[in-house]
């Protein structure tokens, strides 16, 4: 089975319900932008990974926060939620296991009050470069909130505490590998 469908072509392709939609569809650009986060995601943890058996535990919990990527890339491909046979819907459980990750990175992880320079290392630039990707995912999906093709309300919660969570894993990348966060103190 070839993976040129020729769909493309039409300047079309299909979403999870079936329905056929054009390529600047916006939940085509939201799934686009899905893309992009997990593939920076990957790259942090690769990156991360070089720094071995310290920024183990980190690196798993970044290819688990990658798998439940292509869950909400799922939930928001098909524009029917009730037809979704391949995913399920963001919900409450999905906002608090993410809280609940955050709260554990704030624990462990110490944050200055100032601003955090992104560049400390290497795989924390990548975590930063993934989060503001993550911030411009939430303006889409409430655009699309605004065009009526997106309504869950877990979604944009969830959503909202995505960039809280790469910021703060960004953090703990930086704590693991050894190297201090660079600041500049606002006002």
């Amino acid at each position: 089975m070839s993976i040129v469908t020729k769909n493309g072509d039409r300047r079309t392709t299909r979403l999870l319900s079936g329905e056929e939609v054009g390529k600047a569809d916006p939940r085509l650009e939201a799934c686009g932008i899905i893309d992009e986060l997990n593939c920076q995601i990957g790259f942090a943890r690769a990156l991360a990974e070089r720094h071995g058996s310290k920024c183990g535990q980190i690196a798993r919990e970044i290819q688990e926060l990658q798998l439940d990527l292509f869950r909400l890339s799922s939930e928001i491909a098909c524009s029917d939620p009730e037809s979704n046979r391949w995913a399920e819907p963001t919900a409450a459980r999905h906002v608090e296991h993410i809280e609940k990750r955050i709260a554990t990175l704030e624990e462990r992880t110490p944050l200055p009050r100032s601003f955090i320079i992104p560049g400390a290392c290497e795989a924390s630039a990548a975590m930063d470069v993934a989060r503001a990707v993550a911030r411009r995912l939430e303006r889409r999906a409430v655009a699309m909130a605004g065009e009526g093709g997106y309504s869950n309300e877990y979604g944009f919660v969830y959503l909202n505490r995505l960039s809280d969570y790469l910021f703060l894993l960004a953090r703990e990348i930086d704590r693991c590998s050894g190297v201090a966060f660079c600041t500049k103190e606002g006002g």
